[in-house]
């Protein structure tokens, strides 16, 4: 299983933020979210929601990939594709294109 950092997904947020001169009531207000909530992801406490999460890295000009260095464990990757091809298996076809459209989102975000 993957497992991600809070505490360096918040951090890379917070580097950007700032690097672009905004402060966290600005970027929450961008976002939709109050700016305490922002202050929870940027210290660790709390993970964005997925939504959130792209809007933050379209505002902040962010991909994925700033996000993979530290934050992804991935000693087991063949086991999680292993997994992968069993959820598709056993998936209905509704399942199927509903995987098929959040793989195009993540897809899209990684540059």
């Amino acid at each position: 299983m993957l497992n991600v950092n809070k505490t360096y997904v918040g951090k890379i947020i917070r580097q950007k933020r700032k690097n672009l001169g905004l402060k966290q009531s600005e970027l929450a207000e961008m976002i939709g979210i109050s700016e305490k909530h922002l202050s929870k992801i940027e210290t660790g406490k709390n993970y964005p929601a997925l939504d959130n999460f792209f809007k933050m890295a379209e505002i902040l000009k962010l991909s994925l990939k700033d996000f993979v260095s530290e934050c992804i464990d991935t000693t087991d990757i063949s086991s999680n594709k292993n997994k992968l091809k069993m959820i598709v298996n056993i998936a209905t076809e509704e399942q199927v294109n509903v995987y098929l459209d959040m793989i195009k989102v993540v897809n899209h975000y990684i540059k």
